[in-house]
C-alpha cells in the first residue's frame, strides 16, 4: 500500500469519527445510566439563532375587563407591565487529541475506529460532566460570564418554613461554599421579584424541614396541584430514545427522597409505584414519573437545600442551543508537534424557561436556615 499523504491520514481519520458519531451520538448515549435527567433535559432542546436569547413577560394585569351597561363609556388604561429578560449564550468545549504515527500502526479499518471511539467516549464522556454540573449548580457570581443558567437559576429555594411561591430571587455558587444561606441572590433573568414585586416571577417552593414523613407526601402533593402537574393522557414509560414531547412533566430527586416516596407507595393501595407487572419500570406519584438523580445526593444547601425534589416542566424549561453549534467538531495540527492532530467539541447553549418561573416547576427541599 502506498504511503497515505498527511491530508488522507487526516480525512481517514474525520471519516472514522462521523462513523462513530452516527453510531454512538453524544447525547442519550454517552451519559451515564444515573444521568437520565441529562439525557431526557437535553433531548427535548430547541436550536435557535441571534446574538441573546430574549423573552417577554406580562408580570400584572390590566384590569380592563368588566361587565358593564350595553350603553357604558369605554375607559381603557394602558399600563407598564411588560418586562423584557435575556440571556447570553455560553459555550461548552471539550476534544482529543490524536497522533498520526498511532494512526498508521492502526492502519486497519476495525483498529482506527477502536483507537479514536475510545479517545472519543473519553472526550464525551468529560464535555457531558462539565455541562451536567452547570445544571446542578449556578453561574459563580455577577462576574461570571462563563457558566450558564442551570436548573436552579430559574426553580430557586423560596423563604423557610413555608409553601408557596416564594422562590423570588436565585443564589450564586460562589467560590467558597458556607453551605449557610448567607450566598449572594441574583434576580433571575434580570427582573426583580419580591413580595411587594412582580410576585409572578417566583417560582413554587416549600421546605419539608427534613421531615421526609406523611407532611412531606402532603406537601409534595401540593406542589404538584399547584403547578397543575398531570400525567400524560396515555401512559407510558420515561423516553430515552423517542420524541420528547412524550413527557412533559417529571419529578427528579435523590436518594433519600426517592426512598420515602417509594416506601408511601409500596403502602399504599393505588395501582401507582413499582409494583411487579406494572406499566412503569419508574416509581411515580400522581401519575409523574420520578426519576433518580445522583448529582442531588450531594450538599448543595445554598443552591437547593437538603433532600430536593424538583418538579419540572420540561415544555417550560429546556436547553436552548445555537444552531450549528450541538457538540461542533473543529480539527486542527497541533503547533508543537506535526504529528499530533487536535480535535474539538463545541456546545454553544443556554438553559432558557419561556415564561415565568411560576408556571414552569416548583422545587421542595429542607432550607439552609432550618438545617
Amino acid at each position: 500500500m502506498d504511503t497515505i499523504t498527511l491530508d488522507q491520514a487526516i480525512d481517514i481519520g474525520y471519516g472514522t469519527l462521523q462513523n462513530i458519531r452516527r453510531k454512538q451520538p453524544p447525547l442519550a448515549t454517552y451519559a451515564y445510566p444515573n444521568y437520565e435527567f441529562f439525557n431526557v433535559f437535553f433531548n427535548g432542546n430547541v436550536k435557535s439563532t441571534g446574538d441573546k436569547l430574549r423573552g417577554h413577560i406580562t408580570l400584572d394585569k390590566e384590569d380592563q375587563a368588566a361587565h358593564k351597561g350595553f350603553w357604558a363609556k369605554d375607559s381603557l388604561i394602558k399600563k407598564n407591565i411588560q418586562s423584557r429578560y435575556e440571556l447570553d449564550w455560553k459555550l461548552a468545549s471539550g476534544g482529543m487529541l490524536w497522533n498520526l504515527i498511532e494512526q498508521s500502526i492502526n492502519s486497519g479499518p476495525e483498529a482506527i475506529y477502536n483507537v479514536w471511539q475510545s479517545q472519543y467516549d473519553s472526550a464525551v464522556k468529560d464535555l457531558i460532566e462539565e455541562v451536567f454540573d452547570a445544571l446542578m449548580t449556578a453561574p459563580k457570581s455577577s462576574t461570571d460570564n462563563d457558566s450558564p443558567y442551570s436548573i436552579f437559576s430559574w426553580l430557586s429555594a423560596g423563604t423557610a418554613a413555608t409553601e408557596g411561591f416564594t422562590g423570588y430571587t436565585a443564589v450564586y455558587d460562589d467560590a467558597v461554599d458556607l453551605d449557610d444561606g448567607s450566598k449572594t441572590t441574583f434576580n433571575k433573568g434580570g427582573i426583580a421579584s419580591s413580595a411587594s414585586s412582580n410576585t409572578d416571577w417566583a417560582n413554587y417552593y416549600f421546605d419539608h424541614a427534613g421531615n421526609l414523613d406523611d407532611s412531606f407526601i402532603t406537601m409534595l402533593d401540593t406542589a404538584c396541584r399547584k403547578l397543575n402537574f398531570r400525567p400524560p393522557t396515555v401512559p407510558r414509560a420515561l423516553p430515552m430514545e423517542p420524541s420528547p414531547m412524550q413527557i412533559k412533566f417529571a419529578l427528579y430527586s435523590n436518594d433519600p427522597v426517592i426512598k420515602t416516596i417509594n416506601a408511601y407507595l409500596r403502602n399504599s393501595d393505588d395501582q401507582a409505584g413499582t409494583r411487579v407487572n406494572n406499566y412503569l419500570t419508574l416509581p411515580v406519584f400522581k401519575g409523574v414519573p420520578i426519576v433518580y438523580c445522583a448529582p442531588l445526593d450531594e450538599t448543595r444547601t445554598d443552591i437547593y437545600g437538603t433532600n430536593p425534589i424538583i418538579g419540572l416542566n420540561h415544555n417550560l424549561i429546556y436547553p436552548v442551543i445555537l444552531k450549528g453549534w450541538d457538540f461542533k467538531i473543529t480539527k486542527r495540527p497541533v503547533s508543537e508537534n506535526h504529528n499530533v492532530m487536535s480535535l474539538f467539541m463545541d456546545l454553544v447553549y443556554q438553559v432558557w424557561c419561556n415564561t415565568s418561573p411560576k408556571y414552569a416547576g416548583f422545587l421542595g427541599s429542607q432550607h439552609a436556615a432550618s438545617d
